[in-house]
């Protein structure tokens, strides 16, 4: 009951004193990676990895703040160790400070084995799809999901152009996948400039629509609310109660900030679902108690 009142509470201040206090934090724990995806570039934004006791003081930082809902990623977020510390140690640690959940991004080629509360794993596509964009990895991710005992795991899709007419081949794929929960869907997002992934505006809408009626059928994440937010492309961005560390600087939104063209063309929908349920909408709220 106590992340409900906290988010009770949270809700008034921000609609009553317009309080922007951070409630969704990220964590870049590394931008080392065991894949190189065709639509990712972070390895060159360096290799650092933070030391245990930066992890710390920025976990303790944020709760003060007001976070609750702490994300870990990377890179990929298992690859993270320092001396005796190890992934784990982070996730207890976050536990220990008071968030409510703590989420991990990974791209689900290391066994997933966390007390971490919700795991997403990205997945672009069948294996042939898949394999093309982020390597040789459908099978060994599969194979993990399916031994993991983890109780919260949700599919990442990002729809771009080599992917985007497999969706409910996808979909129904996922549905044979007994321990994944659900999938939820963005879009590419041209982080480093339009590239020959990117899926134009019109198209976007087509696919929106796609989605809408597929969720009357499958599992997908993503609230009405949230695609029809994104359909209208009237969600709010930047997202000021959402803050991302890495390597010494705190990023509000993401870690690519200023460019008024790449919010103009972000694709990362789960912002679309925060500001749904910011406004309060039912199917945004409904989805969030789901993973948050």
């Amino acid at each position: 009951m106590k992340p409900l009142f906290y988010g009770i509470k949270y809700l008034l201040r921000h609609h009553l004193f317009k309080n922007q206090v951070p409630l969704i934090c990220g964590l870049t724990l590394t931008n080392r990676c065991n894949l190189r995806c065709r639509h990712c570039t972070l390895v060159r934004r360096g290799n650092k990895d933070l030391c245990f006791e930066e992890i710390t003081a920025v976990i303790d930082s944020y709760y003060r703040e007001g976070g609750r809902c702490l994300y870990l990623q990377g890179g990929e977020p298992f690859l993270w160790r320092e001396g005796k510390y190890g992934f784990e140690d982070v996730v207890r640690y976050a536990h220990r400070a008071g968030f409510f959940t703590v989420i991990i991004y990974t791209n689900g080629t290391i066994p997933i084995e966390t007390s971490a509360d919700t795991v997403f794993i990205s997945v672009d596509g069948l294996q042939t799809t898949h394999d093309s964009l982020r390597g040789s990895s459908f099978n060994q991710i599969v194979e993990n999901i399916q031994n993991s005992g983890h109780p919260s795991l949700f599919i990442n899709y990002t729809i771009n152009s080599d992917n985007r007419h497999e969706l409910e081949e996808f979909c129904k794929f996922a549905e044979s996948l007994q321990p994944i929960r659900g999938t939820f869907f963005y879009f590419h997002t041209p982080y480093y400039g339009l590239d020959d992934l990117y899926v134009e505006l019109p198209e976007r809408e087509s696919i929106l629509r796609e989605l809408l009626a597929y969720k009357k059928k499958y599992r997908i994440l993503n609230s009405r609310a949230g695609l029809r937010s994104a359909l209208r492309n009237d969600w709010r961005r930047p997202l000021d109660i959402c803050s991302v560390y890495e390597k010494g600087e705190i990023y509000k939104c993401c870690r690519y900030p200023g460019s008024r063209k790449l919010c103009e063309n972000c694709g990362y929908l789960s912002y679309a679902e925060i500001d749904q349920t910011l406004r309060l909408k039912p199917s945004a709220i409904l989805n969030a108690l789901k993973y948050f």
